[in-house]
């Protein structure tokens, strides 16, 4: 897999390739000779020309330039976007086929501010124009990327998981994307969409044509040629690059240039830069900035920063992009974020297109990650794993069940003893109800508490044999996913099973009416025929269930019994200990019973179980996932 990152700027453009597997960082594709080429595009003898060739001097025509920053407002820049993206092609193709033939993704990058919708237009123009799988991405989360992952920043990871801004000012935007723990905030994405570098090479042709004799004739030029201005603010802006390159050298000296102009006659213009040049232009109230000067601009886009990120300042500020060397842009944000490591990146022209293929890498994986760990949490191989150990549980839970039901039935037998309860009939459904209520509860998972335990840390153990195989193909380190020690008992960050929901009501119907039947039978004496003890009470109570069974027959008798108020005197026969007497003559019977009834997979216990386990579980594995994201790549 073999991933292209082309950063199509509104100034220059640079391509870089990286292998999906290798270790080594993206390397940048020369084009026409250079890291970096010129954002330009015209035709020559019928065929499209871009970077230098894309020149009036060169014989091009109809020569474009800064036609990204207008894609958003001008219906006509699209096109020359798409010629510009096909020059581009067409010379990959022409120096790289065999390796263009490997490609299986394209990065391009995109100012902060574009929508989705606008990004899915851009993605489809890109490809038309011949790029293979085209994905767009935020140009500030390609530079806060390429600062994660290149080595030669050397900025600490553990310093860039904390908190950081990227900050990037191209030819026409600036750009801000707002990291914490390794990630992008809710409005993290902001900038503006006119403060560029852009606006200081007009400013400076402006002020240079303004000040020349051949000043007015100039002007017209510009405004009939758009191929001679274009040429000329290309001009103008090698000549402020070259200036910040070394500002300290042409503060007082001034840096010039001459330009022979050819149009209806030949004209000269001569750009000339200096520092009290450039305090004055960053100053100056600017049309495309509302009246307002580039430095107020980007003073307000500083203060908008500050404010998204007041909760938790940025520990690292990088700066990308190539207006990033002005020396009062970096001065600027060194204020603005007082006490916080500035960052510059060393090749801020090519920082973004390495950023953008490391991006491609990330989301690749992020999707396969992604999809495997919900596969895991909640598809087959949980399933598959809880099938294989689900039998563990069933000894553990049918013990559960019955003493649960029988502290119930102890309980409500109690309060019939003391008069509390007025007949048998009523007991029974008082003790259906407090079986009932306790099944609901945490009762039965509380006595098998640590049973419980051990089978999960089990099946988590065998989940993550699963997991550290991926992450090892993603690039995630194995610790930011292990489950082990994950406790049943952990709340919203653990792992969490509802007994009751595995079990389903048709099992817990079934169960109860086993253990209302054998506590029936318990308190009854045998199917409700004698409550019998010693003693003249007991005596007394079977007398009477004699002349009740003569008059009544024994199902009459029974009915008899069972809505009859018997005294208390006569409830006191019967006794906790004769209870568990009974219903311990039945317990090896009712838990063989619900073991039974568990393992049936009619009952679909285990896939009751797979479905309660997956929604806590599933959650906690995503949320690892999530926080694990940020590694991937590194």
């Amino acid at each position: 897999m073999k991933i292209l990152g082309f950063d199509l700027g509104d100034g220059e453009s640079a391509v870089t390739l990286l292998d999906g597997e290798s270790t080594v960082e993206p390397r940048v594709i020369p084009l026409f000779g250079r890291t970096s080429m010129l954002s330009a595009v015209g035709t020559r003898d019928g065929r499209i020309v871009v970077g230098e060739e894309a020149s009036v001097l060169s014989g091009a025509t109809d020569a474009k330039v800064r036609f990204k920053s207008r894609y958003l407002t001008d219906p006509g820049a699209a096109g020359d976007v798409r010629a510009f993206a096909q020059g581009v092609m067409a010379e990959l193709m022409r120096t790289e086929p065999a390796l263009m033939a490997q490609v299986s993704r394209t990065v391009i990058g995109c100012p902060a501010g574009w929508g989705d919708g606008r990004r899915e237009q851009y993605a489809a123009l890109m490809e038309s124009a011949g790029f293979p799988n085209v994905h767009v991405v935020p140009e500030p989360r390609a530079a806060f990327l390429y600062a994660r992952h290149a080595r030669g920043l050397r900025v600490d990871a553990a310093l860039m998981q904390k908190s950081a801004i990227v900050i990037d000012i191209g030819s026409s935007t600036t750009d801000f994307a707002y990291i914490v723990d390794g990630h992008q905030q809710n409005l993290s994405l902001f900038g503006d969409t006119n403060l560029g570098g852009g606006v200081l090479d007009e400013l400076i042709l402006d002020r240079c044509i303004a000040a020349s004799p051949d000043g007015k004739a100039l002007a017209r030029v510009m405004d009939k040629s758009p191929a001679w201005r274009s040429y000329c603010e290309l001009e103008a802006r090698r000549l402020k690059e070259k200036y910040f390159l070394n500002e300290e050298k042409w503060q007082e000296k001034a840096l010039k240039a001459s330009l022979t102009v050819c149009y209806d006659e030949t004209l000269m213009l001569d750009l000339s830069i200096d520092g009290r040049a450039v305090e004055e232009i960053i100053h100056e109230p600017v049309r495309a900035l509302g009246g307002r000067s580039f430095v107020a601009c980007l003073r307000d886009a500083l203060r908008a920063a500050q404010q998204v990120s007041r909760d938790c300042p940025p520990q690292v500020v990088i700066l990308t992009g190539g207006a990033s060397r002005m020396a009062f842009f970096q001065q600027a944000c060194r204020e603005a974020f007082e006490g916080s490591l500035l960052v510059l990146c060393p090749e801020p022209e090519c920082s973004i297109a390495r950023g953008l293929a490391y991006a491609g890498r990330v989301d690749e994986r992020l999707k396969v990650f992604r999809a495997e760990v919900a596969s895991i949490a909640r598809g087959e191989k949980l399933s598959e794993a809880v099938g294989a150990s689900v039998h563990e549980l069933y000894a553990p839970v049918a013990r559960a069940l019955f003493d649960t039901a029988q502290d119930s039935a102890l309980e409500a037998v109690a309060l019939w003893r003391r008069g509390g309860i007025g007949t048998i009939d009523e007991l029974d459904a008082h003790i259906a109800a407090a079986i009932d209520g306790a099944f609901a509860g945490e009762a039965v998972r509380a006595r098998i508490e640590e049973e419980l335990r051990e089978w999960t840390d089990a099946l988590m153990r065998t989940l993550e044999g699963e997991l550290t195989a991926l992450c090892i193909r993603c690039g995630v380190p194995p610790e930011h996913m292990s489950l082990t020690g994950a406790r049943v008992d952990a709340g919203l960050n653990g792992v969490s099973i509802s007994l009751l929901d595995a079990m389903g009501m048709d099992i817990v119907s079934g169960l109860m009416g086993v253990v209302l039947a054998a506590v029936g039978a318990s308190i009854c004496g045998g199917g409700g025929v004698a409550l019998v003890s010693a003693g003249p009470v007991g005596m007394i109570a079977g007398a009477s269930a004699g002349i009740l069974l003569a008059l009544l027959g024994r199902s009459g008798m029974e009915k008899a019994l069972r809505h009859a108020r018997l005294p208390v005197l006569a409830r006191k026969l019967v006794t906790d200990a004769a209870v568990r007497r009974g219903l311990g003559r039945q317990r090896e019977e009712i838990e063989t019973a619900i073991i039974t009834s568990l393992a049936d997979p009619k009952n679909g216990f285990a896939t009751r179980l797979v479905s309660s386990l997956a929604v806590t579980l599933g959650a906690q594995m995503e949320q690892m996932a999530r926080n694990a994201e940020m590694s991937i790549c590194a």
